[in-house]
């Protein structure tokens, strides 16, 4: 298996509201840092996965399982937070 790191952004509720942040925990998204830039809120994953589709396919179930209300609406190859 090898470690994929990506970006998702996301649109729909603060996922940062500790609510959120559980759930999506419990979903298994504790491979993801979540947080916002500009007004848009987004989830860096490193997630380990035979493919980089099938770490991101699974990490969007998780997330949208999680909550939701909370959708993907475009997944960045490069991690966000590490170039703010």
């Amino acid at each position: 298996m090898e470690t994929h790191s990506f970006t998702l952004i996301l649109s729909g509720p603060n996922p940062l509201e500790r609510e959120h942040l559980d759930a999506l925990f419990e979903a298994g998204c504790g491979d993801a840092l979540f947080g916002e830039q500009d007004g848009v809120y987004f989830a860096d994953f490193h997630r380990e996965a035979a493919s980089f589709g099938e770490a991101v396919g699974s990490a969007i179930r998780a997330v949208e399982k999680a909550v939701p209300e909370l959708k993907v609406i475009r997944v960045e190859r490069e991690a966000l937070a590490a170039s703010a």
